[in-house]
């Protein structure tokens, strides 16, 4: 009976301790799994955060390539410079579908939006901060995430410069849900993205559009926060594990940030079957319950310690697959799913770096990638030619053949040049190839053979097509010594053969340095109205019969703070080429009207000539600006003259005869400039609703001495008169010729020998004294 109570009390013993042990061993190992897990499950948020942000950087990384390829290309700075607003629209929209971006606009230096891709759907643009151009000068690209009417975007601003800024151009997409989508398909775990942003330190957090009713905003207690900062780690809530990610913010407490979320329950799912395997091995017994338990948590850990590092490595880059040792469980399907990811990530960026230096069309490297290159040559110092090949009419083939058609058409091009230059070929643009010729003495000979065998055409859909190439030479190191430099002086040798005619150029440095100082007028124009360096010279008309005073002509001129004088035949056409002909008529209206109300009110009766450009005849609402002008300074009709040259009549007859007609009907004076050295047609000048005519200086410099000018200006005198006209000789240099031009009728002159041109205080100085004296 004893031995019995023994051996029960043993056996109790034992019982209790195994069911102590048991109990202690289950407790350690349900505490010990559980943090596991929440380690885990946090530290694969925070992966997930490290993920998502290098996913974001990348559509900048390349959204930004995209967009200083396109800053730097000549064609758009060319588009910007001459407001070709279809072209640059076109550059925007390929740019924008090439990369998916949601937003493409360009901005001019004023701050207003020049060109958007979606003309047909009005939409807002986010503004463009300083703080952000700075940076876009400062590093070539200005990166920074914005809210929008509750939308959330990433934009990337890049200038565009000419040398100096002359535009931004700004790509953009959308932190949407789709975006969202694209970031949970990538990661390893079952994660759910948010964004919310937050408008000021006093505000509370709201969620973008798209996410309005995700349940995680009120959940993770978000929602709540006003003026306090969230922190920024991992933590569970309600049996959800959350990371709040700040992505933006600036100083007057405006947020944006991404709020990752992963469910407990997901978390736990792989260790299930374990937990439930482990209670029936402690059941079996102690000495099974010790072995599995070990051999359970060695075959937890080892896959978890894998995929940690795996993760790490993805983190820093390098993305290998991880083995796993077990096969048809949980942590095999969680191991396959981050292969899977792993794959994905690694043919998303090698496919995004392939299309951000090479062309779609024809595979051949692109601009960014031909940059690169090149750089890396100049770095080994060795001679070379740089070619830039031009397909002359690509614009004129794309109205018989289709996209498909001209993708071929330029694949074969980019692959005969490859063929016959022996190296690697680049697509810098739509229209222009480059390529290296090593051995600079054979330039003349390759160049000779590229254009031997472009004379052969191409078939593209059954059509031959013939090409004509350009093609700009610039040598390495004597014409440049970085990839940057050498392409744009290959670009301005391509120009040469533009205005040439001739199928290949080589650099030559005083054109360089004359189309940069065209460049540098063109951007300077706008700014030297606005400071005062542009102002009039006056140069007054002489009434024969009178001796009077009667007009003067409004000559203009610039002093550049830059350049010092610049003369207007140099300046006035670049001005009309580029557009910025209308900001020069605008201002000389309202200069030239405001002055001559002046002397009006201080009784000097004095009208004002003033010169109008061609584009100046072809502008429509250029009566109702006068007569707005002449209406708000109180100047009456009779003292503004406006003169028109013959040529400029003749660039659009149609629309400058309408133009005329009209400034003729509201009661203007007009005058023909310069007659005798355009067209001088009597069938044209009969059209024409002038008042007077203007003898060029030509015919009247050597008027004194030349029989043939004598005659010449006589019978142009009666002519004018016979016609109803007035008529004025410019260039007067002598009292011979005004006694001439007395004797053969001529109404005024104007010349050096009256007067040369002045400023209006000294005018009015020589006009009260000549208008003092009598006639002579």
């Amino acid at each position: 009976m004893l031995k019995l109570r023994y051996r029960a009390k043993l056996t109790l013993v034992y019982l209790l301790l195994f069911v102590v042990v048991q109990s202690l061993i289950s407790l350690v190992f349900v505490q010990t799994m559980a943090d596991n897990v929440r380690s885990q499950a946090l530290q694969q948020l925070d992966t997930s955060a490290l993920i998502f942000q290098r996913i974001v950087q990348q559509r900048v990384d390349v959204l930004g390539a995209s967009a200083q390829l396109l800053s730097k290309d000549y064609g758009f700075r060319e588009a910007i410079a001459t407001e070709d607003l279809k072209t640059i629209r076109s550059a925007l929209q390929n740019q924008k579908a090439r990369f998916g971006a949601d937003l493409a606009y360009l901005l001019d230096l004023d701050e207003r939006v020049t060109a958007v891709t979606d003309t047909n759907q009005p939409m807002r643009i986010p503004n463009i901060s300083d703080a952000l151009k700075n940076m876009a000068e400062a590093e070539g690209i200005g990166a920074k995430l914005v809210e929008l009417d509750g939308h959330l975007y990433q934009l990337v601003v890049v200038p565009v410069q000419a040398p100096i800024t002359i535009a931004w151009v700004a790509f953009g997409f959308e932190l949407d849900g789709e975006y969202a989508q694209e970031i949970k398909r990538l990661s390893a775990i079952d994660l759910e993205v948010a964004f919310v942003h937050r408008p000021g330190s006093d505000a509370r957090f709201q969620l973008a559009n798209d996410f309005a009713d995700a349940p995680v905003f009120e959940q993770s207690g978000t929602g709540s926060q006003d003026r306090a900062d969230i922190s920024t780690d991992a933590f569970d809530k309600g049996g959800i594990f959350y990371k709040y990610l700040p992505l933006s913010s600036r100083d007057d407490g405006t947020l944006i940030a991404a709020i990752l979320s992963y469910s407990e329950s997901s978390a736990y799912q792989p260790y299930r079957l374990l937990f439930i395997t482990t209670v029936v091995i402690l059941g079996v017994g102690f000495l099974l319950l010790v072995i599995g338990s070990l051999v359970a948590a060695n075959g937890i850990t080892r896959p978890l310690r894998q995929l940690t590092t795996a993760v790490q490595q993805v983190a820093g880059g390098d993305y290998h697959e991880v083995k796993c040792t077990s096969h048809g469980d949980e942590i095999a399907d969680l191991t396959d799913s981050f292969n899977t990811m792993v794959n994905t990530v690694r043919e998303r960026e090698q496919r995004i770096l392939f299309q951000a230096y090479h062309d779609t069309e024809t595979g051949l490297p692109n601009r960014l990638q031909f940059e690169k290159q090149l750089n890396n040559q100049c770095g080994e110092r060795n001679p070379y030619t740089l070619a830039i090949i031009e397909v002359q009419q690509l614009r004129e083939l794309r109205t018989f053949l289709d996209h498909t058609n001209i993708s071929e058409l330029m694949q074969g091009v980019g692959a005969r040049l490859q063929q016959i230059l022996t190296s690697e070929v680049a697509r810098l643009s739509t229209e222009t190839f480059a390529a290296v010729i090593q051995s600079p003495g054979d330039t003349n000979q390759k160049v000779a053979e590229v254009l031997e065998r472009f004379l052969e055409p191409c078939q593209v859909a059954g059509i031959v097509v013939d090409i004509q190439l350009r093609i700009g030479l610039v040598n390495f190191p004597s014409d440049g010594e970085d990839a940057e430099l050498l392409l744009r002086q290959a670009h301005a040798a391509l120009d040469r053969c533009r205005t040439s005619g001739k199928p290949y150029a080589w650099f030559d440095q005083d054109s360089a340095v004359l189309q940069k100082r065209r460049l540098s007028i063109m951007s300077e124009l706008r700014q030297g109205l606005k400071n005062g360096e542009v102002q009039f010279a006056y140069q007054p008309k002489v009434n024969l019969a009178s001796g009077q005073v009667e007009v003067v002509e409004a000559l203009v001129r610039w002093n550049s703070t830059t350049h010092g004088f610049i003369p207007p035949d140099e300046f006035i056409p670049i001005a009309e080429r580029t557009g910025d002909i209308r900001h020069l008529t605008d201002w000389g209206l309202e200069t030239a009207i405001r002055q001559a109300s002046d002397w009006h009110n201080q009784g000097l009766e004095i009208a004002v000539a003033l010169n109008l450009s061609a584009t100046d005849l072809t502008n429509h609402r250029l009566p109702e600006q006068v007569m707005g002008l002449l209406n708000r300074y109180q100047l009456p009709i009779r003292l503004l003259k406006l003169e028109v040259t013959e040529s400029a009549v003749m660039h659009d007859m149609d629309r400058a005869l309408a133009v005329l007609n009209r400034l003729h009907d509201l009661g203007l004076f007009l005058s023909i400039d310069d007659y005798g050295t355009g067209y001088s047609s009597l069938s044209y000048l009969k059209q024409l609703p002038m008042d007077e005519l203007k003898i060029d200086k030509a015919f009247v410099l050597k008027l004194a001495s030349n029989i043939e000018d004598q005659i010449l200006v006589r019978s142009t005198i009666e002519l004018a008169h016979n016609l109803g006209l007035t008529v004025t000789a410019e260039g007067v240099e002598d009292a011979q010729s005004v006694e001439l031009l007395r004797q053969y009728g001529c109404d005024m002159v104007q010349g050096f020998h009256i007067c040369r041109p002045i400023g209006a205080d000294e005018l009015e100085n020589f006009v009260r004294s000549q208008n003092d004296n009598e006639p002579s």
